[in-house]
């Protein structure tokens, strides 16, 4: 197979990169490539360091695939950044967020994971290094989880870590951690939650873990390799870990249990998974080591804020009935920035609307919906104009289709202006609520709202209805 006829497959067969698949090269054409060279490198090929091939589709998520030492692979842009931190401008949203979620009784814990440069920069060949340097990265890692430890919320200390990096934290030609950096990470996650009051809340249950298969893992740099250059490093092969209960009495599943008080939210390095071959056991080490059982709400594929989104919407979070810990895995890359990310989650740990509280609302029936068309959704005007001058105020929209996931959301102002926010759910958080915090700029805090129009980025061919609520 030639390199663009495997850089075409690649492309096709790999969804998300988030997800890695099974990468099925020919294993002769393999085994001839690997007679050539004792040390493999000669299945780097000089395409690999070309920006055209990370121009499109999943391998822009690549950029750019680096060789280390040992048959690492490593991403120059998030593995060899030195880049982390809340932006100055977000910072005060991120304490609002954790002042939401104490408002409720809940605590929140990031686990921070580390890039797969600064835990693996022995493997960093001279040359290679894409201006990597250890020194800033880890006084910025040191910074960004300082601002976080001032917003509110507990974050361990993974510079510990980061320090004396346990051998294979992560893959080496994969963007996941091994068990190994599941449970490194879980270890020092639970000595800082212990070290806090949340923590004489939260249920006791005992837990033991063990060694029950091998997990072997392709990675996606390795088939982003596979998809350049034609060659292959095969698999990794890692031991693979189970938690369960240390009390297995039959007669327990009859009496009541108490919830749990935890919830793991994070990506896909935290889900649970029919696979397992693909799960790292992160929430098994973790009840372990807290010696508490937790829900898991983690999910592949959903960003930083994602799967933290899926449970504020889920039937198991109330506000009036919220979780004594919520621990947010997040990895380092992620910057917590976005305006609209805070104007989405703070309402959603408050419930949204109350009927009561409901200043104006509307509901609405539409048989479809193309590209550029416009539906208004509530209108402000005539004998019933509120005035919403400088008040705080919410929309609280729920669309009866839950795969219509794609919208702009357009207020406009009497004052000229107007917001427009881009709603862009991933496929795997399930659609149909959404919150939206009017803009709190100063360009809109003297003026009255007019008009709120949705307008799809994607066709809807389907008849739907949609009811939208604004509320202080």
């Amino acid at each position: 197979m030639t390199p663009k006829s495997m850089k075409h497959y690649f492309l096709l067969a790999i969804g998300s990169l988030i997800a890695a698949g099974v990468h099925n090269a020919s294993a002769a054409a393999q085994s001839e490539k690997t007679d050539e060279c004792t040390d493999l490198q000669c299945l780097i090929c000089p395409q690999l360091s070309a920006p055209e091939e990370y121009a499109e589709g999943n391998m822009k998520a690549l950029k750019q695939i680096v060789p280390g030492s040992d048959r690492w692979l490593f991403r120059s842009e998030v593995d060899l950044t030195n880049e982390f931190g809340i932006p100055p401008a977000m910072q005060p949203e991120f304490a609002r967020l954790m002042r939401a979620f104490a408002s409720h009784g809940t605590q929140v814990a990031v686990a921070v994971q580390p890039t797969r440069g600064l835990m693996h920069r022995a493997q960093l060949q001279p040359g290679h290094m894409h201006g990597f340097d250890y020194a800033r990265a880890s006084a910025n890692l040191r910074k960004f989880m300082q601002q976080m430890r001032d917003g509110g919320a507990i974050v361990p200390d993974i510079m510990t870590l980061v320090e004396q990096p346990p051998k294979d934290f992560f893959f080496r030609r994969d963007h996941h951690w091994t068990p190994v950096g599941a449970e490194a990470t879980a270890r020092v996650t639970a000595d800082a939650i212990r070290q806090h009051p949340v923590y004489a809340q939260l249920p006791r249950k005992g837990y033991t873990t063990e060694q029950t298969l091998t997990l072997h893992k392709d990675g996606t740099l390795n088939l982003g390799l596979a998809a350049i250059c034609g060659n292959h490093f095969g698999y990794q092969f890692v031991p693979g870990y189970q938690t369960v209960p240390e009390d297995n009495d039959a007669a327990l599943l009859f009496e009541d249990q108490p919830d749990p008080e935890i919830v793991l939210v994070g990506t896909s390095n935290s889900a649970a998974r029919e696979d397992e071959t693909k799960q790292f056991n992160f929430d098994g080490f973790l009840k372990q080591y807290l010696s508490s059982d937790l829900i898991n709400y983690a999910l592949p594929g959903a960003g930083q804020d994602g799967s933290l989104l899926e449970y504020l919407l889920s039937p198991n979070y109330a506000p009036d009935k919220a979780p004594k810990l919520i621990i947010w895995e997040l990895p380092a890359n992620y910057r917590l920035d976005g305006d609209l990310m805070y104007r989405q989650l703070i309402p959603a740990v408050n419930g949204g609307c109350k009927a009561s509280d409901s200043l104006l609302e509307a509901r609405l029936e539409r048989p479809a919906m193309g590209l550029n068309d416009r539906l208004e959704l509530l209108s402000n005007a005539g004998a019933q104009r509120k005035d919403l001058k400088g008040r705080n105020a919410l929309l609280d929209i729920r669309i009866s289709d839950p795969n219509i996931k794609n919208f702009y959301i357009i207020t406009y102002y009497d004052n000229g202006t107007r917001d427009k926010v881009w709603f862009r759910r991933e496929a795997i958080v399930t659609g149909g609520q959404y919150y939206l915090e009017l803009s709190r700029a100063a360009e809109f805090r003297d003026a009255n709202l007019l008009s709120v129009l949705l307008e799809p980025t994607q066709v809807v061919e389907q008849p739907f209805q949609i009811e939208t609520k604004l509320c202080l």
